[in-house]
């Protein structure tokens, strides 16, 4: 077998995607009423010609929403945008994949029942695909009332089977005042959820000190930093790295300058993402194809899927499920 072989064959896993609602959506009913989907190609093509990488082109995720999200009330679309993300990453090798969720979703009524349909859907054509589900908490400017109302309906969701918690903060380029999400992340980890953040090397100290916190996304640029470097070591906080949100965006200029080689030889817990697949336009099979073509080895990458299915947000017998598939690869 070809160590190209090798890589189509190795069960992926991807623990920082975002449910990318209007997107799918659009898919869904693109197909139902005869229509091409938008043109995310053309759309990625034009705002790299528009606006340089870096911040400003960073602000403009989530700023094209090709359908209205009004179409999400119709619990048919609302299982099948689900259902469809989960297939594009069973199709794309994996065995498993966070879904992250912002705004109310992930307290709708029902979501929990709704996602695990979505699973069952999926599974029955991939049965090695394993799901779960995460709500997304806004750290800047909230009210602390209607956070603790929001961070109430979160914990309810988890006896439901809400698997984690996702904190986006800001300021995201500068240090920002943890203080009042280190209070929501005790409960929220209290509460068994697992807890994670997407964060720049300016806050990742702080972060690192937050209740439950075991996972970081993005916060490449710490392979810079031997404090923190020994620091994401030390407190064995894995790094889910996203190559071509990180390149498009301009977090690195090329990607062959992506420290991803240097954190894993760091000893850094590293796993793989896809971030925004749809705008993106990648998977999290093309996700480990540019980590090998940044020299990392075949052992290296079935190392990315065991730091993701050991840091997880699901129970022991699905991770034990999971690592079986590894042994068997």
């Amino acid at each position: 077998m070809t160590t190209s072989d090798a890589l189509v064959r190795l069960p992926k896993a991807d623990l920082h995607v975002h449910q990318e609602a209007t997107r799918y959506l659009d898919i869904i009913l693109a197909e139902r009423e005869g229509r091409d989907p938008y043109d995310w190609a053309a759309w990625r093509r034009r705002l790299a010609a528009e606006v340089p990488p870096g911040k400003e082109r960073l602000q403009q995720i989530g700023s094209m929403q090709p359908v209205s999200i009004d179409h999400d009330a119709e619990d048919e679309l609302f299982i099948g945008r689900f259902a469809a993300l989960m297939r594009d990453h069973a199709a794309a090798g994996a065995c498993y994949v966070e879904i992250r969720c912002g705004g109310e979703i992930a307290t709708r009524d029902g979501f929990m029942s709704m996602f695990r349909q979505a699973e069952r859907q999926v599974r029955a054509e991939y049965p090695r695909l394993h799901a779960e589900a995460m709500a997304i908490v806004i750290g800047a400017g909230q009210d602390p009332e209607r956070a603790d109302a929001f961070a109430d309906s979160c914990i309810r969701a988890a006896d439901e089977g809400l698997a984690g918690i996702d904190f986006l903060y800001s300021p995201y380029d500068t240090e920002a005042d943890w203080a009042p999400m280190y209070r929501l992340a005790e409960r929220f980890a209290d509460a068994g959820l697992g807890i994670t953040g997407e964060l720049s090397t300016a806050n990742i100290a702080a972060a690192a000190r937050m209740p439950g916190l075991t996972r970081i996304g993005h916060g490449v640029h710490a392979a810079a930093d031997p404090e923190l470097l020994k620091l994401l070591v030390d407190q064995s906080v894995t790094l889910e790295c996203a190559l071509t949100c990180n390149e498009y965006f301009g977090v690195l200029p090329e990607l062959e300058e992506h420290p991803l080689l240097r954190l894993v030889e760091a000893g850094v817990a590293v796993t793989l993402a896809t971030d925004n697949p749809i705008q993106l336009g990648t998977t999290i099979e093309q996700e480990y194809i540019a980590a090998a073509e940044l020299g990392l080895s075949l052992d290296q990458l079935t190392g990315f899927t065991r730091n993701a299915i050991e840091a997880a947000f699901t129970s022991d017998e699905r991770k034990a499920t999971m690592l079986g598939y590894l042994a068997t690869a």
